[in-house]
């Protein structure tokens, strides 16, 4: 079995089932960040408790392909359990389970004979809130409305950005069977952020392989099953699904033209926007299939929770696509300027 494989079918089960561990405090696969140096990995799974409306890490679990000696995982699980704190952690392969209290440094965990010890009910609650906004977040919602209001060229670049996916859905993913080669070029003219030697070869591709690039918007209007996995089918060159040029940037426009209300186009300053009002702890690039999807998770709450409300009140319909433009402007230029738009 593959390693994916193993962790859906057998880890998770054994967590929930036989742990007994919430189903809603473990993490997704490959859903938790852990920085090391000037890079981010992603833990397997993490199980967590919750603390003052916070979830904090409690045991992290590394998951092997079968045949893999566990021993070699043990460094690798003991130091994702340092960095995000948390006092227990796993190897498996999901038949054999080493469990381990976190020590203090690299080297100094301790095997355990048994599982470990579960924490009271009222940290293990079956709602947790596994995303907590600093109160600055408010401050700069209600600012974000006043910029649309007030500057003209800020509430027209929201507007294109929302307008396009719009198009976008209309013109290609609910006419995909009727297609021309020049009606899907012209729409990606229009509605996509495309550097010219990008657009150029894509374009081409279009030319060449019209089935191929066809069988891709297919999948992306499908996309069913886990998203990490079908970014990942989309964007590694091994896949027979990858175009070139089509990195995780183009794809994400594709895939929020093909679905508005579930998924955003992101790009780098949105993750730094992120850690820097203090949402996330680590800078989460959406250059890889695991980051995109986390912060992809991060953006729709934000969006639901404290933008919707205030856009519907001030009368604006813009979706999903007005939080890439709030992230955005804000590390770029609100941050400095006090303007939403230079």
């Amino acid at each position: 079995m593959l390693e994916y494989e193993i962790a859906m079918e057998k880890v998770l089960s054994y967590l929930v089932d036989d742990m007994g561990w919430p189903k809603e405090l473990v993490s997704g696969y490959g859903r938790v960040p852990v920085q090391i140096g000037g890079s981010t990995v992603w833990a397997d799974f993490v199980c967590h408790i919750s603390r003052a409306g916070r979830p904090l890490p409690w045991l992290v679990v590394e998951v092997k392909r079968a045949g893999a000696p566990l021993e070699e995982a043990v460094p690798q699980g003991e130091s994702y359990s340092l960095i995000l704190a948390a006092p227990f952690f796993c190897v498996t392969d999901g038949d054999e389970y080493w469990f381990y209290a976190t020590g203090r440094r690299q080297g100094q965990s301790i095997r355990l004979q048994t599982l470990p010890p579960m924490p009271s009910c009222e940290y293990l609650p079956t709602r947790p809130e596994p995303i907590v906004f600093p109160s600055i977040v408010d401050s700069l919602a209600d600012s974000f409305i006043l910029g649309l209001e007030q500057e003209e060229k800020f509430r027209q670049d929201t507007e294109w950005h929302d307008q396009a996916l719009t198009r976008l859905h209309e013109r290609v993913f609910e006419r995909i069977d009727a297609l021309s080669r020049e009606d899907l070029k012209d729409a990606l003219h229009q509605y996509l952020m495309m550097k010219p030697p990008n657009r150029n070869l894509l374009f081409s591709q279009i030319d060449e392989e019209f089935g191929k690039f066809k069988r891709v918007l297919e999948f992306i209007g499908d996309f069913t099953g886990d998203p990490i996995v079908n970014l990942n089918v989309l964007i590694d060159r091994r896949e027979s699904l990858h175009l070139k040029r089509g990195g995780i940037f183009f794809v994400t426009q594709l895939l929020a033209g093909a679905h508005p209300d579930q998924y955003v186009v992101l790009e780098e300053n949105v993750s730094r926007a992120l850690r820097h009002l203090g949402v996330t702890d680590t800078l989460v690039k959406s250059d890889t299939a695991n980051g995109y999807v986390y912060v992809n998770e991060i953006c729709k709450k934000l969006f639901h929770d404290k933008l919707e409300p205030r856009l519907r009140d001030k009368g604006f319909d813009f979706g999903l696509a007005a939080v890439h433009n709030f992230l955005w402007h804000y590390y770029v230029h609100y941050r400095t300027v006090k303007k939403w738009h230079p």
